[in-house]
C-alpha cells in the first residue's frame, strides 16, 4: 500500500511539475513580445514625429504598424490566444528594453520590422487586409489622440 501510494504522489508531482512548466513563456512568446514591444517604442515615436508635422514618416509609421500587427497575427495563427498572459509578456518585454543601450534597441527595431515584413508578406490576402485594418485602426489613434 505504501508503495502505491507513493508512485501515485510521484505521479502528482510529475503532473504539477508539467503544469507549472506549461505556464513558462515559450521562445515564440518571449520573441513576440519583444518584437511587438520594439516596435511599439518606434510607433509611438513616428507617431510623435507625424504629429509635428513630418507627414512624410506617415508611411514609416504605417508599415511599422503593419509588422506589429503581423507578429501579433502570427502569435494568433500559432496557437497563443491568451489575451491577459500577451498583455503581461509585451508589458514586461516594454520594461525589459529599457534597460537596452539605444544602438541594440534601434538594431532591435529594425531586426524586428524586417521580420514583421517577413511574417506580412507570407500572410494570405485575407491575413494582410486584417493586417492594414488594424494598422490604420491603431494609426488614427496614435494620430488623433
Amino acid at each position: 500500500m505504501n508503495r502505491l501510494r507513493s508512485l501515485a504522489v510521484l505521479l502528482w508531482l510529475g503532473a504539477l511539475q508539467a503544469a507549472f512548466a506549461a505556464t513558462e513563456p515559450t521562445e515564440h512568446e518571449l520573441h513576440t513580445a519583444r518584437c511587438v514591444a520594439a516596435l511599439e517604442t518606434s510607433t509611438e515615436d513616428l507617431a510623435a514625429q507625424v504629429k509635428a508635422g513630418r507627414a512624410d514618416l506617415q508611411p514609416e509609421l504605417f508599415n511599422r504598424l503593419k509588422y506589429g500587427a503581423a507578429f501579433i497575427g502570427d502569435a494568433y495563427l500559432q496557437g497563443e490566444r491568451d489575451e491577459a498572459r500577451a498583455q503581461a509578456l509585451l508589458k514586461a518585454a516594454l520594461e525589459a528594453q529599457k534597460a537596452l543601450p539605444a544602438p541594440e534597441l534601434s538594431a532591435r527595431q529594425s531586426d524586428c520590422a524586417a521580420e514583421g515584413g517577413r511574417l506580412l508578406a507570407k500572410a494570405d490576402f485575407l491575413g494582410r487586409a486584417v493586417v492594414s485594418h488594424l494598422a490604420q485602426r491603431r494609426m488614427k489613434k496614435l494620430l488623433e489622440g
